[in-house]
């Protein structure tokens, strides 16, 4: 009898194994596809973005009667439109992908911390019903340093708490930012920039992954912000920054 229950046991964790193997290898898969279609749109996007760029340096040249720095403009601009819109061209390129194939889209995980019961959620926070539903954003965690072509890890902590300890809509936001050259710049979120979920009053952690532009050059910044709002209440905000290395 237990020899049966040991192989049984044993059974049992080599099905889990193979599952959770599974699920990586599709995401892997799913990732590998998601990234060659994104280096296709965004050769289009930049060439756009350099060709715009082209014809503004070329014609500024020439209104300027300058016609012998007129050649010399037009390879200016056109380097600068290439390089100026990239990021903007990479992230926009993923969201193109992913609205053609809604199956890739990376969704952000919402899990509740096991860690904390909500009466220990509440007595932290120093929460009272007549606070009406609140939401406190606790911590958001992520690299400060990355390479490119990396996906980076972010992982926001919530406290959420109710009058009646009932769950309540939430709504999540994302915004990125890309500075280089003094210049910040928004651009496309690669998850969802704003979507509306119910959740559980007490801890939750939301995790999602951020994928680097590969052709970043060395001291571009990635600065993303996390906002959350619950009820009739202003959102609370969050911001952190990574830096290509």
């Amino acid at each position: 009898m237990d020899t049966f229950r040991v192989a049984k046991y044993a059974m049992a964790i080599a099905v889990v194994l193979q599952t959770c193997a599974g699920q990586a290898f599709a995401q892997q898969s799913a990732y590998a596809d998601l990234d060659a279609c994104t280096k296709n749109e965004q050769i289009k996007l930049t060439a756009k973005g350099a060709a715009v760029g082209a014809l503004a340096g070329l014609g500024g040249a020439l209104f300027s009667g300058n016609k012998d720095k007129a050649g010399k403009a037009a390879l200016v601009g056109a380097v600068g439109g290439g390089a100026i819109g990239f990021a903007t061209a990479y992230y926009t390129a993923i969201d193109t992908c992913n609205k053609l194939n809604p199956s890739w889209v990376t969704e952000s995980k919402l899990v509740r911390d096991p860690s904390k019961t909500y009466k220990q959620v509440v007595k932290e926070n120093r929460y009272a019903a007549k606070d009406g539903i609140a939401l406190r954003l606790r911590d958001m965690a992520m690299p400060s340093q990355s390479k490119p072509g990396e996906r980076i890890a972010i992982d926001t902590v919530y406290d959420l708490m109710t009058p009646d300890g009932a769950e309540t809509a939430v709504v999540f936001s994302r915004k990125l930012f890309v500075v280089a050259d003094g210049t910040e710049q928004l651009v496309q979120f690669p998850v969802a920039a704003s979507e509306t979920r119910t959740v559980e009053v007490g801890r939750s952690k939301e995790s999602m992954v951020l994928p680097i532009a590969p052709d970043s050059k060395p001291g571009t910044v990635y600065r993303v912000e996390i906002s959350a709002a619950a009820g009739d209440k202003a959102p609370v905000t969050m911001s952190k920054s990574v830096t290509v290395i």
